[in-house]
């Protein structure tokens, strides 16, 4: 019941931000292309999808094992909170219903760590290579987009360094991850990333008819908004991700349409993770079913 009333707190979050833009949304004419916002919703939900699904393979990197179902369920019960003030609720979340799974509050924090350091080094990446030289001078572009490629290509090893460095504390005891299954996680982070700049891209040409030739400009605005809303002070970075995405498009749509996508954008992805976290709580529960059936099937043929 909780869970659901945090839904419906970050819906009116949402409905507030948006009430405060009507006049950027009124003032833009929207085209209504069927066939690119179908595409927009199936990238959009594959990228929704392999989001927990990288999550689940770093945890299993701990020796923590947690079927697809419920750990998609886990992931965006606590996603949902993200858009709430301070946006720590989510990893309070995340910590809480991890735990009642069976995964240690210490793996639980760890893989946050590493899923919001990949996420963001694949967005910042993505901007680099996309955003305009207006937005990203040469140099900056440069310096960023070797850390981030060094970092990604040695994830591996830097999360394990890390992990025998801070167990040699007293007070955290962290094991040395698997490296197969990080290099795994990174690749779907990393899908997840690409597919949803295919989409945003889709959902563009949807909405406001863009040409070919914008397609670079839609894909580096988007992420350098979503890399600026990572380390924004406000939850999920409200108003900070659009402001950035307004800023960038605007000289070539003006401000309205700028300003409106940023809105639609924002929207989409939230209506979708609210689809999503429907689907995923039937596919949790039910996966979860199926394991207690196949466990008390075994349990049954033991006594037998």
């Amino acid at each position: 019941m909780i869970r659901w009333v945090v839904v419906a707190a970050t819906v009116a979050v949402l409905f507030r931000v948006a009430s405060r833009h009507t006049s950027e949304l009124t003032a833009i004419e929207l085209n209504f292309n069927i066939f690119w916002i179908a595409n927009a919703a199936v990238a959009t939900t594959a990228a929704n999808l392999l989001l927990p699904l990288g999550w689940r393979q770093i945890l299993i990197s701990f020796d923590q094992v947690l079927s697809a179902g419920p750990a998609v369920r886990l992931w965006c019960f606590a996603q949902t909170a993200r858009y709430l003030p301070t946006g720590l609720l989510a990893i309070a979340s995340r910590l809480q219903l991890a735990t009642k799974a069976g995964v240690s509050r210490t793996v639980t924090a760890s893989s946050l760590v590493v899923e919001t350091a990949t996420l963001f080094a694949w967005a910042l990446l993505v901007c680099v290579i996309f955003a305009p030289s207006v937005a990203l001078p040469m140099g900056i572009r440069w310096l960023l987009g070797i850390t981030c490629a060094f970092g990604l290509i040695n994830s591996s090893w830097l999360i394990s360094f890390a992990c025998v460095r801070m167990s040699r504390l007293k007070k955290l005891n962290v094991s040395k991850p698997h490296g197969r299954f990080l290099v795994k996680s990174t690749a779907l982070l990393g899908a997840s990333v690409a597919t949803r700049a295919i989409g945003t891209t889709c959902l563009a040409v949807g909405f406001l008819g863009i040409s070919s030739d914008d397609v670079t400009l839609i894909i580096g605005a988007a992420y350098a908004g979503v890399a600026a809303g990572m380390i924004g002070i406000t939850p999920a970075g409200l108003g900070v991700r659009e402001g950035v995405v307004t800023t960038i498009l605007a000289h070539r749509f003006g401000l309205s349409d700028a300003a409106a996508f940023a809105l639609i954008s924002r929207a989409w992805e939230f209506g979708f993770e609210m689809v999503f976290l429907v689907v995923a709580t039937w596919w949790g529960r039910s996966t979860q079913s199926n394991d207690e059936s196949d466990k008390d099937s075994s349990v049954s043929d033991a006594k037998l």
